[in-house]
């Protein structure tokens, strides 16, 4: 899991992003106690007692903008959150060609399920705030 993540530096260095200690307090937390576990299977049952569902990266901002690309090896649910009027979101693959396009019409929250693996980027289109981040699905049954 920690390879999906982007890293803390890149994020603070990016102007309109959000840094990446939004990324949920608990999971922020629970990945850096993880990680300073010596043995394999110690960190490994911690990582797998880490919380489903939670939010593994997240950008904020005002306005338009394209976010750096971010990698995913397994099924993530991009959720979107616009805070007024106009929200348009294209979801891009590593090419840049549009996989998915979105919309919220005025304030609100969405979701898409993105279940190909690949290299993406999003492309915002908003006349105010808003914020998008990704999170691993809950497993079926």
């Amino acid at each position: 899991m920690p390879r999906r993540l982007v890293s803390a530096a890149l994020l603070a260095c990016l102007p309109g992003m959000a840094p990446a200690s939004d990324l949920a307090p608990d999971l922020a937390g629970g990945l850096r106690a993880c990680r300073s576990l010596t043995t394999a299977a110690a960190r490994l049952a911690c990582y797998d007692a880490l919380p489903a569902g939670a939010a593994t990266l997240t950008f904020s901002g005002h306005g338009s903008h394209i976010t750096p690309g971010f990698q995913i090896d397994q099924p993530q649910r991009l959720r979107f959150e616009n805070t007024d009027a106009v929200m348009v979101i294209y979801l891009l693959d590593a090419t840049g060609a549009v996989v998915q396009n979105l919309h919220q019409g005025g304030g609100g929250t969405g979701a898409f399920l993105i279940d190909e693996p690949g290299q993406y980027r999003v492309q915002i289109n908003a006349t105010g705030g808003w914020r998008i981040w990704l999170e691993t699905p809950e497993p079926p049954g």
